[in-house]
């Protein structure tokens, strides 16, 4: 409902836009002219090519900014593996580290065994 109300304003400022702009001009680009063309095609024109060009570097910059948040979420994949990895070697030296003082430690033996 907002975007028809948004185009209905749109439309209406383009309209008034044309009424108030009837005169003709001749417009060259380049080697091109192009006699007798009313005012308001030029401007509606030059707004619809600038909105047509916006859009096109705002799809450039979105799509740059996707390739950099999907090697950023790799790394980070990459980085939580090797966590991890880092964690379960930990776990291993814990565990060898404990068997090793139950092993050296006399205090541990059961004076009362055999």
């Amino acid at each position: 409902m907002l975007i028809f109300i948004f185009l209905l304003i749109l439309g209406a400022g383009i309209t008034f836009l044309s009424m108030q702009n009837t005169e003709v001009i001749t417009l060259t680009f380049l080697n091109y002219v192009f006699p007798d063309l009313p005012i308001n095609y030029v401007i509606i024109g030059s707004i619809l090519l600038g909105a047509v060009l916006s859009y096109c570097i705002s799809f450039i910059n979105s799509i740059s900014t996707n390739l950099k948040i999907r090697g950023q979420h790799k790394q980070i994949t990459e980085e939580k593996k090797e966590v991890v990895e880092l964690t379960r070697k930990v776990h291993q030296l814990e565990l060898e580290n404990v068997g090793l003082k139950n092993e050296n430690d006399p205090d541990s033996s059961d004076k009362n065994s055999l």
